[in-house]
């Protein structure tokens, strides 16, 4: 293909070490696909650490937006990874504490790299989200293990998480997550009383799932 693309238009460098698109050929529906390439973001500089199966920054700022913000805000991420969800959040307006907690502790020094480099202060523990207390949360942010960098049941784990998260939402609380088998999950949510307010399927390089956000009544 390059070569006739060459013959067709001689003007055009096959040269793709620099480019900002990418040409993907789709044989099967004889069609060209014009896709954007990773572009650096500065706005995400403060990503100097990663873990396997980290959010993006991008992903976090998605569902910060879907979170809104509210001044009062304690907010919890249960899967907190290299903190990218807590600093998104934080990014979008006031709030009154952060908490982040995970089981890897590799993963909490990332987040405490991250947090640094963001300006961003939270408080970070070793801990396990199906049975951690936090105390009352107004808002749980997290994009949770999905089940592919890292092999963990997913559709196993929050389930067995959501009660745990529906008790410490406050009234009027909200719960923003990526879950991969909302089939499974719905149900729990809406026996622990929580309402959904928004859903709308994400494709997380290759892994499928739906951001949803859930309400606990006022």
């Amino acid at each position: 293909m390059a070569k006739e693309v060459t013959r067709i238009a001689s003007e055009l460098i096959n040269d793709p070490t620099s480019t900002t698109w990418e040409i993907v050929a789709d044989v099967d529906e004889q069609m060209l696909e014009l896709v954007p390439r990773r572009i650096e973001d500065p706005r995400f500089a403060y990503r100097g650490a990663d873990v396997p199966a980290a959010s993006h920054p991008s992903v976090a700022a998605a569902l910060a937006w879907v979170a809104e913000a509210r001044s009062g805000d304690r907010v919890w991420d249960p899967f907190c990874g290299s903190a990218l969800e807590l600093i998104e959040r934080a990014r979008r307006g006031p709030y009154r504490s952060l908490l982040g907690t995970d089981l890897d502790e590799t993963a909490l020094g990332a987040a405490r790299t991250n947090l640094h480099a963001a300006g961003v202060t939270a408080e970070l523990t070793i801990a396990d989200a199906r049975t951690h207390s936090v105390g009352a949360v107004d808002l749980i942010i997290t994009n949770p293990p999905l089940g592919s960098r890292v092999r963990v049941d997913a559709a196993a784990l929050l389930t067995a998480a959501l009660p745990q998260f529906a008790r410490q939402l406050s009234r009027g609380g909200r719960l923003v997550w990526i879950t991969p088998s909302h089939r499974k999950t719905t149900p729990v949510a809406e026996a622990e009383g929580l309402v959904l307010a928004r859903s709308m399927p994400v494709d997380l390089g290759g892994v499928r799932g739906r951001l949803e956000r859930w309400d606990k009544k006022g």
